[in-house]
């Protein structure tokens, strides 16, 4: 590891393609396919990145005891952005149950695929608010996987819940593709004025079409 700054990318998915897992990736050819640790850690040695934050993919405890056991054995693995059912009564017991078990020191964050509810002000729910104060009160972050027409909802969490580290995950969703940045642009600056909020770039391109530039993306 470099005697600098360790360089830690915030954001890798790892899933094993199974007859009722992963099933969006069958839209994407080069997505379809397992990928593990093994085949990462040599991709980021190439690159020169010394760590890297494992971030879920399902809604489902299990898969996020697995990411921890592969984080218990892996210097790579800095830390993991796992799932707990945020609307449930016992997310406090879940919570703990991933931190006592085999690779809990690693949990550093909690994540629901908000951007599939049908509910756009699913966040605000009187029981999810309360699954989201347990997240805060273990001392975890939330990474924000949401639609650019639900930032305006991020806004009120994090007015909310100003003791809860929030981490919006790819920009926000930005239609970039359509060549227009409103109102992604205001509400986005809405949020920034929230001293909890951090933003991740991560999938930023995905929201670009398939020959999009540096420029295109550049803010």
């Amino acid at each position: 590891m470099s005697t600098l700054a360790p360089v830690v990318d915030a954001h890798h998915h790892l899933w094993e393609v199974g007859p009722d897992d992963m099933g969006w990736t069958r839209e994407f050819p080069v997505l379809h396919r397992s990928f593990r640790l093994a085949e990462l850690e040599p991709e980021l040695a190439g690159q020169g990145i010394d760590a890297t934050v494992l971030v879920q993919s399902l809604a489902d405890l299990q898969e996020t005891r697995e990411m921890l056991a592969l984080a218990a054995g892996s210097a790579v693995v800095a830390g993991v952005v796992g799932w707990v059912d945020l609307a449930a009564p016992d997310v406090a017991e879940q919570l703990a149950g991933l931190a006592e078990g085999p690779g809990g020191e690693r949990l550093v964050g909690i994540r629901h695929l908000v951007q599939a509810e049908p509910d756009p002000r699913w966040l605000l729910l009187p029981e999810v608010l309360r699954g989201l104060q347990e997240v805060a009160a273990a001392g975890l972050a939330y990474d924000l996987l949401i639609r650019a027409h639900q930032l305006p909802v991020a806004v009120e969490v994090a007015r909310a819940l100003p003791h809860l580290r929030l981490v919006l995950n790819h920009g926000g969703q930005p239609a970039i593709a359509f060549g227009s940045l409103e109102p992604w642009a205001s509400d986005i600056a809405a949020l920034a004025e929230h001293p909890n909020v951090a933003c991740k770039l991560s999938g930023l391109v995905t929201q670009a079409d398939a020959g999009w530039t540096i420029d295109e993306i550049r803010p």
